[in-house]
């Protein structure tokens, strides 16, 4: 158990800022301070979508309970091996059993999160072929896959598949800005002749926080023949999930997320789970160690029946899955056994949302979805996003991001860029200039902050509004990477990473 105190599931605390904060105490850095060229600032963290946190109680356990048992974990004839190898199944039944996964269903981790999952996802159900190979392919058009996505997927839900052997299809939005069920009917009714007709859709945008009713694409997909994998890159940290849920239309075939995000999550690897059904091949996707039943010195080898285990090759990241083990069992215990993470986000979120509303020169990206994950992403007028964000850090400590968010195609709808604006700003990018890239501020909670904390967003944000001008003049901006540096920066960032490094 985590040295943490369980809350009470009776219900609901009349604070949960207080219930959090016991939480918030433990999280490593809650007090640290930043050098900035204004001198020092109380650093704080408003990247939760970027990444997690490390947790204290996580760390202690990992050093102190797991630690001296440390050891490669394919044996069980030495006590160090044995205890890694049965930690390293328990891991997996944690994180089975967090999303109601069903004895069919295959855990995998994968090196770089999210991406990494979709990708290896792909390769097992041999819908990637390598580059050089493609031009000697056919396939006729029903056994061609067909991938629905939505208008609002991160990168790692749209390139993987569009580099893919399948044709993918961007269902469009609706009038609310959703992704539009209807519409979603109307192309498998169009694709109807295709043999795999996959829809691979976010759970959350990490934009705009706006959920999707992924239950009801499940039961679309399934009514149609097909398959439902769904990416919670940015809700997981938060939100329950049910791989099978009551009506098994709603079943979720695939799900893929990204640990780091959750609080004490950075340094783990990506997680897939997937039913076994989906994989048919006989040869594991990176054969090595730990995949055969046999070798002989003839040629000969037969690899293991078990997916798990055929697709799991080489010393696994055994730490990394402990990590994210313990990553869910206190995500569950700050919830209570109820949502108060999302209840206490949604909170946050609208304290932050009035506020900046409140900003006549804020202007946030789908501001009238109100019901949201913890992500609130906005522009300011005249002032770049990368500015604003360097001084949200110089200036108050404050943690946050600009760019696109690696959502390009959900970034043009935002911001209504046509054709040929986007080939205009693609060109410039081409040749080295990043001036025209467009892009928001992105500030993203977690229910450890505290409204004081979100008031100080709203603060500094009003703040750089009214001084931008004077601010600005300390600044220098260079095209080619699209950032700006300050001018008497006597700090640099790479001197103290190398101190970092020191043993």
């Amino acid at each position: 158990m985590l040295n943490i105190i369980h809350a009470s599931s009776a219900e609901t605390p009349a604070s949960l800022q207080n219930h959090f904060e016991i939480f918030r105490e433990h999280t490593i850095g809650i007090r640290h301070q930043i050098t900035t060229p204004y001198g020092r600032q109380p650093l704080l963290y408003a990247d939760w979508t970027a990444s997690g946190r490390l947790y204290e109680p996580i760390e202690r356990k990992l050093q102190e309970a797991f630690g001296p048992y440390v050891s490669n974990p394919h044996t069980d004839s030495n006590t160090t091996g044995l205890t890694m190898t049965l930690a390293y199944n328990e891991a997996r039944q944690i994180i089975k059993k967090h999303v109601n996964a069903g004895p069919q269903d295959i855990l995998l981790f994968c090196g770089n999160g999210t991406t990494g999952a979709v990708n290896k996802l792909q390769r097992i159900m041999g819908l990637r072929l390598p580059e050089w190979i493609q031009d000697y392919s056919s396939h006729s058009m029903e056994e061609r896959p067909v991938i629905f996505t939505s208008h609002m997927e991160h990168h790692s839900n749209i390139l993987p598949w569009q580099e893919g052997i399948g044709d993918v299809v961007t269902v469009p939005p609706g009038e609310n800005g959703n992704i539009d069920l209807q519409q979603l009917e109307a192309q498998l009714k169009l694709y109807q002749h295709r043999r795999w007709k996959i829809g691979s859709f976010t759970a959350c945008s990490n934009v705009t926080g706006i959920q999707t009713p992924y239950q009801k694409l499940a039961a679309i997909m399934h009514r149609h023949g097909g398959l439902c994998f769904v990416d919670f890159a940015a809700s997981a940290p938060y939100e329950p999930i049910d791989m099978h849920p009551v009506s098994p239309l709603e079943k979720l075939d695939a799900i893929f997320f990204s640990p780091h995000k959750f609080l004490g999550g950075p340094g783990t690897n990506g997680v897939l789970i997937f039913d076994e059904a989906l994989s048919n091949g006989r040869i594991p996707d990176e054969p090595g160690g730990g995949t055969v039943a046999w070798v002989n010195p003839w040629g000969g080898r037969r690899y293991t029946n078990e997916i798990e285990m055929r697709e799991d090759g080489g010393t696994p990241g055994f730490l990394q899955a402990f990590r994210t083990a313990l990553c869910v069992k206190l995500k569950e215990q700050m919830n209570g056994n109820g949502q108060y993470m999302v209840i206490r986000e949604h909170e946050l979120c609208q304290q932050l949302m009035n506020g900046l509303r409140s900003i006549p020169e804020c202007s946030l990206l789908a501001g009238h979805h109100t019901e949201r994950h913890g992500i609130v992403s906005f522009t300011l007028r005249d002032i770049h996003y990368n500015l604003a964000v360097q001084l949200l850090n110089d200036r108050f400590g404050i943690q946050a991001r600009g760019g696109c968010s690696c959502a390009g195609p959900y970034g043009h709808y935002l911001l209504e860029l046509g054709w040929a604006q986007s080939a205009q700003i693609a060109e410039a990018i081409t040749v080295g200039d990043q001036s025209l890239r467009p892009g928001w501020i992105r500030i993203s909670l977690h229910p450890i902050m505290t409204n004081q904390e979100v008031e100080r967003i709203v603060s500094a944000v009003r703040n750089i509004v009214i001084h931008f001008q004077q601010w600005k003049q300390d600044y220098f901006y260079d095209a080619s990477t699209n950032s700006w540096t300050h001018i008497y920066n006597e700090d640099p960032a790479e001197a103290k990473v190398k101190a970092l490094f020191s043993v």
